[in-house]
């Protein structure tokens, strides 16, 4: 029904009238005018509100948390100029009059999803039109991801399987159901799915922001395995196979059981092993478009980072914040603005002056100068302990080792743009390694006189070289055992999925790759000059990686003939092959390295010539 409150038109539910002339026009509008209230001790009178705190807040979206009369809602504030807003309505209707719809269509439709109460699209908030929706709080309820995770940190095992599998199936029957009832979420990722607890062990799932929902027409199997792969962009790494699996069977088993309940139900045209292999493909393909979307925010000024222009000629790029902090990495936790880089930055080249400590440095080669570093935290002082009062980063100078190089190397873009946007790239497709930071370089005009790449230093990390022959002299045989086995499987694990991501490592060695013990064992790629992003690579280049690989180890003791087998067998068990296609692999790889052990006497021949080093 459409109601006029205070001057004020809204279209609301049935019933929701009072809730709407409860509040003046101007409280709507200015939902700051209560927090002021608050803060001042004003007295609350029946119609007066208690608890508004702003949640969310960027250019096009405003979310509030407000209590009223104790009952919890959430207003949101839609917001875009006059020429976007007239434009888009020749097409379709605005963000709120859709999420209106479409909460509506999943309230008859019997689809958990959050109930909107009313909406308006003619209000102003500061000094611009907006629209304004407000739907009902589900409390207390944690985004799918959070509560995943809360329960797999469970330490009863029968009790986090009991609550796992119970949780899947009502996810199943959720997603089931929407599609079944033609309702498709356009945005289905893990952060726009609640889950409530309603009782110790049971769960209610429910949909929310649903602006983007296609809904009353019926749902295609393309359409189908496109929802679920936005959906399993999140699972694939914080849950196992059997899980995915498990949740596949549910959800083809739910469908069957709405075919017939809806006038939209319609038979899935694919088996359960073609839905595997379709669903693996469109996540292959989602995982790639969401990754190169994140790419190209890298050198542009934004929420997450910052374009920095300092004295002597030096620009660059710097991280503001990280969107998915990680665990082993204290900056993805941290807020940097561009003041404190400046600040940071005021003389880029006095890390290389030649009074540096001998302990600062790390390489210093005809390729490359390395530094260690401090840099003051940008967490305010008092708030954190005195060890985390700064941030250790490795400072990297690239350098021409000859005067062909050098020539090369004046035109853009530099070693350390590239390592700054594959570093990048590489964590926007969930594989490790050292974060870069920041980006600089000094130009006159279009030539490039220098350039620094300055990345988070990992505490206790070395090279996995390094690692093996400490871990060899050190270790106990059986622990030796268990200790390389485990690293075996995770080497292998970080080379197919760095392939898998359409990546090239023309200097895959064990010096390029750092083991991190804290908090779990981890390997890291560094040292990113020679990856580059293809796309997809041929079975030469697959195999060369490995073949560098293997030769940079054959001087490590303990490592066996079984070991290397060992690897090349988990490298090769990717879906779909056979658990024998190692055997195919062997005899090449072993003839490319003899091959590559003759190419490395020449080389280092020729190294000690020119260098006097190798």
């Amino acid at each position: 029904m459409r109601e006029v409150c205070d001057g004020v038109v809204w279209t609301c539910r049935l019933g929701c009238e009072e809730l709407l002339a409860k509040l003046p026009a101007v409280v709507w509008a200015n939902p700051e005018r209560q927090i002021h209230r608050q803060d001042a001790g004003a007295t609350q009178d029946a119609g007066a509100t208690q608890g508004w705190q702003r949640i969310k807040h960027n250019a096009r979206r405003e979310v509030w948390h407000a209590v009223i009369d104790g009952t919890p809602y959430y207003l949101k504030y839609y917001f875009s100029t006059a020429w976007r807003r007239v434009l888009t309505g020749l097409f379709r209707p605005s963000a709120c009059q859709a999420e209106w719809a479409g909460g509506l269509f999943a309230f008859q439709a019997g689809i958990p999803a959050v109930r909107p109460v009313a909406y308006t699209l003619n209000l102003r908030r500061k000094g611009q039109r907006c629209a304004l929706l407000v739907t009902e709080a589900i409390e207390p309820a944690l985004p799918l991801n959070d509560f995943w995770l809360q329960l797999q940190s469970d330490t009863d095992t029968a009790r986090r399987r009991r609550d796992t599998t119970a949780l899947i199936e009502l996810l199943a029957q959720m997603i089931a159901r929407a599609h079944q009832a033609g309702f498709e979420h356009l945005d289905m990722h893990v952060a726009n799915i609640l889950v409530q607890p309603v009782a110790p062990g049971r769960y209610q799932t429910i949909f929310v922001d649903l602006h983007s929902a296609r809904r009353g027409v019926p749902i295609s199997d393309r359409a189908v395995v496109r929802n679920l792969a936005q959906l399993n962009q999140w699972f694939r790494k914080n849950s196992t196979i059997g899980d995915r699996l498990r949740f596949l069977r549910a959800y083809l088993r739910w469908r069957n059981e709405f075919e017939h309940a809806f006038e939209l139900g319609r038979p899935l045209g694919l088996s359960f092993e073609q839905l595997v292999t379709a669903l693996s493909d469109a996540a292959y393909r989602h995982a790639q478009r969401l990754g190169t979307q994140r790419d190209h925010r890298v050198l542009r000024d934004g929420r997450y980072f910052s374009r920095l222009k300092l004295g002597g000629g030096w620009r660059g790029m710097a991280v503001a914040r990280c969107k998915h902090p990680v665990e082993e990495s204290r900056a993805s936790r941290m807020i940097f603005d561009r003041q404190w880089w400046q600040t940071q930055l005021q003389d880029p080249s006095h890390w290389f002056d030649q009074e540096q400590e001998p302990s600062q440095v790390c390489k210093d080669s005809h390729s490359a100068m390395v530094r260690r570093a401090l840099l003051d935290s940008p967490l305010q002082k008092g708030t954190v302990t005195p060890e985390a009062e700064h941030l250790p980063v490795i400072i990297k100078r690239p350098r021409a080792r000859n005067w062909r190089r050098r020539l090369a190397q004046l035109w853009p873009p530099s070693r350390s743009k590239r390592g700054w946007r594959v570093g990048h790239a590489l964590l926007h497709r969930d594989l490790l390694t050292a974060r870069p930071l920041a980006m600089l370089e000094r130009r006159l005009g279009p030539l490039l006189l220098d350039n620094l790449l300055i990345t988070e230093a990992v505490p206790g990390a070395v090279d996995l070289e390094t690692f093996l022959r400490k871990g060899y002299a050190e270790q106990s045989p059986a622990g030796w055992v268990r200790l390389k086995r485990r690293l075996s499987a995770q080497l292998a694990v970080l080379v197919r999925h760095l392939q898998e991501r359409g990546f090239d490592h023309r200097d895959c060695k064990a010096g390029n790759i750092l083991v991190s013990r804290h908090p779990r064992l981890k390997l890291l790629w560094i040292d990113l000059d020679g990856v580059r992003y293809t796309g997809s690579l041929s079975l030469q280049r697959r195999l060369r990686p490995l073949v560098r690989l293997h030769v940079s180890l054959l001087e490590v003791p303990g490592l066996t003939r079984a070991d290397r087998a060992r690897f090349l067998k988990g490298y090769c068990s990717r879906f779909g092959t056979s658990p024998n296609a190692w055997r195919a692999v062997w005899p090449g790889l072993h003839e490319a390295s003899e091959k590559k052990l003759r190419a490395r006497a020449t080389r280092r021949a020729w190294k000690l010539k020119h260098y006097g080093r190798e």
